[in-house]
């Protein structure tokens, strides 16, 4: 299925190394010819160093389109139970049967993916579990270039004067203010799916040029 599962010589830290040393966009490249990567992950907890991702959802956006092909959804085996956050992603340990084992989902991920500016919302924990993830699996951490929808949301809001109410920046929020669909909360491909119209939004209503940087930066 994978190439790792057929070509087990090659060190698995090298799925990484190859992964890092891939180059991204330069700064001055325009956003619209950028090629990002969605992705939204469902865990059991909120500490990358105790806790497990269970699920992870991702779509790529090229030339200002979702590319809708290449949309992934997998559960992933926990070795503990989801216990609690089952009330959070409403998965629960029985619908484990058929998930796959990390390493397969993170080496799809890593090999397919090298070279495109990931995206979520809020997204430093998603960024911290994948660090800590790949740094476990592989024995080298990967190191991912992220741009979040959320303070991008954050500094547009401030550019504007608008006064942010309590929630504002949530993802369900900002939809509602780009006047886009809502999707079911805490599907990690439903997310990443709302993610990358939010995103596409924030870029329409940007000046048609901006620039990588200038989206780093708004992201900050």
């Amino acid at each position: 299925m994978l190439a790792w599962l057929s070509n087990k010589t090659t060190p698995l830290s090298h799925i990484v190394q190859t992964f890092n040393q891939t180059a991204l966009p330069a700064g001055g490249v325009r956003a619209a010819d950028c090629p990002f990567l969605v992705i939204d992950l469902e865990l059991t907890g909120l500490n990358a160093k105790q806790d497990h991702i269970v699920s992870l959802g991702w779509l790529p956006v090229r030339q200002h389109e979702i590319v809708l092909s290449e949309a992934r959804h997998y559960l992933v085996h926990s070795p503990v139970s989801v216990g609690q956050s089952a009330v959070f992603h409403g998965l629960h340990d029985k619908d484990f049967d058929k998930a796959l084992d990390l390493a397969e989902v993170l080496t799809e991920l890593l090999q397919r993916y090298a070279g495109y500016i990931f995206v979520a919302h809020h997204c430093q924990l998603d960024c911290r579990f994948l660090e800590v993830a790949s740094q476990r699996i592989f024995g080298k951490a990967a190191k991912f270039s992220f741009i979040d929808t959320l303070n991008i949301e954050l500094y547009r809001m401030q550019k504007q004067g608008i006064v942010m109410k309590k929630d504002a920046l949530r993802l369900p929020q900002c939809l509602s203010r780009h006047k886009l669909p809502q999707s079911t909360q805490h599907h990690a491909l439903a997310d990443a799916y709302s993610c990358a119209l939010l995103l596409l939004s924030q870029l329409k209503h940007s000046h048609a040029d901006i620039t990588l940087a200038d989206l780093q930066l708004q992201s900050r």
